[in-house]
């Protein structure tokens, strides 16, 4: 590069540069705080709204009446939970001895292939029980709980247009009353 051509182009100033990271880096803490805080609030009020109402989901609405994303309700999961597995293994050897279910190390475990088809079969059922595929007996599994597996929570889907038109509100301060507590001056 010739020293004519370092002239045109305008060198970004390291001061802007680290002043602007800064800025940056606070703004995605404060943002990052803000969004844990309201999907919390938001988690709240879907879960009381679809006990009292039966609601399951909501249209984010710009103050101008444009819809830009929905939020809906996901319900959780509960599965059988792996809670003493040692006692799982050793109920497997006894009630089927002659599977190579377990191996024998200093304490008997169970195989992970294994526990995967154990799990799923009480998932299937939705109780810590198994049957014998040759007796027909059906065994309550000991060392296995049934329990949630994963939360309750909501999804948030933006409309074609959403985002942009949000910004937009943003840039303009339409949404500034939301948005206040990310500007908002104090300690961390």
């Amino acid at each position: 590069m010739s020293a004519e051509q370092s002239t045109e182009q305008p060198v970004e100033s390291l001061r802007d540069l680290a002043i602007e990271e800064a800025a940056l880096d606070l703004l995605a803490a404060r943002v990052a705080a803000a969004k844990k805080n309201v999907r919390a609030r938001t988690q709240a009020a879907l879960d009381a709204a679809a006990k009292r109402d039966g609601v399951e989901r909501i249209v984010a609405t710009l103050p101008s009446g444009q819809q830009v994303a929905t939020i809906s309700l996901r319900k959780g999961e509960a599965g059988p939970v792996v809670t003493d597995e040692e006692a799982l293994a050793r109920w497997l050897r006894r009630t089927w001895p002659d599977e190579e279910w377990t191996e024998t190390r200093i304490v008997r475990t169970v195989k992970p292939w294994k526990l995967a088809e154990l799990v799923a079969e009480m998932k299937a059922v939705s109780a810590a029980k198994v049957a014998d595929k040759t007796t027909g007996e059906v065994h309550d599994v000991p060392g296995v709980v049934i329990k949630p597996t994963r939360t309750r929570t909501h999804a948030l889907t933006w409309r074609e247009g959403g985002k942009d038109a949000t910004a937009e509100a943003w840039r303009t301060g339409v949404l500034a009353h939301q948005l206040a507590a990310i500007t908002a001056g104090g300690a961390e």
